[in-house]
């Protein structure tokens, strides 16, 4: 993988695990997501008509929308009961193995022996960055599970299908605007008018999520373009070492030795896999 590729998906990272820590901490998170649906919307279709829609990759777009709604839905029942450093751990960890596996099967990648072993410890290290955040909660674990394969098969949706667009801009446009539309459509239809309604300093925080959610999957999905499928979600999973200084930091989570140790496994993994 290119130097600025990996760094590229390294701020990812960073944005990706930001947004996540303003979801879990918002009083309402089904409230939050439908903000979130705005945001992803406005961030994307007034460019429509400079990169056209993907008509290429029209499947993969609508298939890639209905499971971010899906995730979001997921995502907001995970954090309703648990912490981000259990949660979040679990979720990114499951899905670059099963991600490096729908490359293989289905872009007919072949990852190199030491970006395997990356990926391996990536997926070692974020599981168990979970583990040591909470004890086991089966409701917590299977719901951090699903998110982890609907992740993941979205993940090679998108991979191949803005490698079918003339550029990795036109397949992100469509893609956003569809499911940004979804999502605060749905909200709307649920609650009505009322639905969206918050103080300003709620809406401007939901809002800065929702952005940083464009701008962080749009590098991703570029990067895709440029490098392997398991190596670039191998090294956007690195956002779990963020979640957990975050989590630390700012939502009074524990960081413990076995958190630490998850994280060095994840630092580890991330060289390997960049590597090149």
């Amino acid at each position: 993988m290119p130097t600025g590729v990996a760094l590229a998906v390294l701020f990812s990272a960073v944005l990706h695990a930001g947004w996540n820590a303003l979801l879990r901490q918002s009083g309402d998170r089904n409230w939050a997501i439908g903000w979130i649906g705005v945001a992803t919307f406005l961030c994307s279709a007034p460019f429509i008509p400079f990169t056209g829609l993907a008509v290429k990759a029209w499947p993969f777009v609508v298939g890639s929308a209905a499971l971010h709604v899906v995730y979001l839905s997921l995502l907001a029942r995970a954090y309703s009961k648990n912490e981000l450093s259990f949660a979040y751990p679990i979720a990114r960890g499951t899905s670059p193995l099963l991600v490096a596996v729908g490359g293989a099967s289905f872009a007919g990648e072949a990852l190199r022996p030491l970006a395997i072993l990356g990926i391996g410890a990536i997926v070692v290290g974020i599981i168990g960055l979970g583990i040591a955040g909470k004890q086991w909660d089966r409701h917590g674990l299977q719901t951090a599970l699903a998110i982890g394969a609907v992740i993941a098969v979205y993940t090679v949706l998108d991979g191949i299908g803005a490698r079918l667009c003339p550029s990795s801009a036109q397949y992100n446009v469509s893609c956003f605007a569809l499911y940004g539309f979804m999502i605060a459509g749905s909200r709307l239809m649920r609650n009505g008018s009322t639905g969206l309604s918050g103080t300003r300093r709620d809406i401007l925080l939901a809002l800065g999520g929702g952005a940083s959610s464009v701008v962080a999957y749009a590098i991703v999905t570029w990067a895709m373009v440029h490098s392997p499928l398991g190596a670039v979600s191998a090294l956007r999973e690195t956002s779990t070492l963020f979640a957990a200084g975050i989590g630390f930091l700012f939502l009074n989570e524990q960081f413990t030795v076995q958190k630490a140790l998850g994280c060095t496994a994840i630092v580890v993994g991330a060289a390997m896999v960049g590597i090149h």
